[in-house]
């Protein structure tokens, strides 16, 4: 009986013993947080003040779009022109808005202030005087001086296959872009991604080591994208139809890509609380993109129960405008998003033009 009882009591105490340990242990998933060209919902898009915050609240990820100017420096920025709505002239006589970046130099380009205006759609963003459009290298440099070594890069190369005259050769893109990132050792923490998988394929040959993604939408993979003038046009010469009979998830492995980050949504309703919203990731789609040893990150989500959605699907991260928004649903369903987030340093900012209000 004392033998039975001391053998009961010690596995009584091993049971309480496990149980009180158990949380220690685990661990919380995490939830990577990408800020789509720094949070455009929170700062002036694309700008050294909306990286800057973005590392503030604590994103893992810088989101961003690179273009050349017509001397050959990488400046980040989202079109191929510079778009009234969001940039005023400041030069006396010039007339750079509308003009396309690979027809202005660096020195135009500078004298724009793209931080005045607030785009209709995003009125919680803020309005900074004066900001710039950054260079590739300023917002290195910004990354740098805070000091955060835990926030990645992930760089789209903006090109359009069927307008290749507004912007400078793609080879210029697969040439110029890792050599700087190598330069500047960023290359390890920086994704490149693109929807014309011309760059993505060529760059994953010269440089096996950098991480790629494939980007896409319900357009870049049909036959004709709607302008009419080309096979599959987006896909680096990948005959989707007759080469993997239309898996795109298939493709994207082919190429080397490590990410496959398509649209949320394909139609103009973009939050799951709409009847007429019409998913493009589901959690069959994840787990498809998993079996195939690839992440699905998807693009651009900032309603809250669509964030909430697509986590539950089980996405490896989510781009949002409003990336405080995927910070505070992640946390709210357990997840570990974000990395704690810095201090502001102003002192970071002298490039940035504007001035803080």
């Amino acid at each position: 009986m004392r033998s039975h009882f001391a053998l009961l009591f010690a596995a009584v105490t091993a049971l309480v013993s496990s149980v009180n340990a158990a949380p220690s242990k685990i661990q919380k998933r995490k939830l990577e947080v990408q800020a789509h060209r720094g949070g455009l919902g929170i700062r002036p898009e694309s700008t050294l003040w909306a990286f800057a915050y973005s590392m503030e609240i604590g994103v893992d990820v810088l989101e961003m779009d690179m273009v050349f100017t017509k001397d050959g420096v990488p400046v980040v920025w989202h079109e191929h022109s510079i778009l009234e709505a969001k940039c005023l002239d400041t030069a006396p006589g010039a007339k750079y808005v509308g003009q396309l970046i690979a027809n202005l130099t660096l020195a135009q380009v500078k004298t724009l202030d793209c931080g005045s205006k607030l785009l209709p759609a995003y009125p919680q963003s803020k309005r900074i005087p004066g900001a710039k459009i950054p260079t590739l290298e300023e917002v290195l440099d910004l990354v740098d001086c805070y000091g955060d070594r835990k926030v990645k890069i992930n760089l789209e190369t903006k090109l359009d296959p069927l307008e290749p005259a507004e912007t400078l050769p793609v080879e210029k893109y697969i040439n110029d872009i890792v050599p700087i990132l190598i330069r500047r050792k960023f290359d390890k923490r920086t994704t490149i991604q693109s929807f014309d998988w011309r760059t993505i394929i060529a760059i994953k040959k010269k440089w096996p080591h950098m991480q790629t993604v494939a980007l896409l939408d319900d357009t870049t993979i049909t036959e004709d994208d709607g302008r009419g003038r080309g096979y599959y046009p987006w896909l680096g010469g990948i005959d989707l139809k007759k080469d993997f009979k239309g898996d795109y998830i298939a493709a994207a492995k082919s190429i080397g890509a490590s990410v496959l980050s398509p649209i949320h949504g394909i139609t103009s309703a973009t939050s799951v609380n709409n009847p007429a919203y019409k998913p493009f990731v589901t959690k069959r789609l994840v787990d498809k993109t998993h079996k195939n040893k690839m992440e699905l990150i998807p693009w651009t989500v900032d309603d809250e129960s669509t964030i909430e959605k697509l986590i539950l699907d089980g996405v490896d991260a989510i781009i949002s405008n409003y990336p405080e928004r995927v910070i505070y649903v992640g946390r709210k369903l357990g997840y570990s998003p974000g990395n704690g987030g810095r201090k502001q340093k102003l002192s970071c900012l002298k490039k940035a033009g504007g001035v803080w209000a």
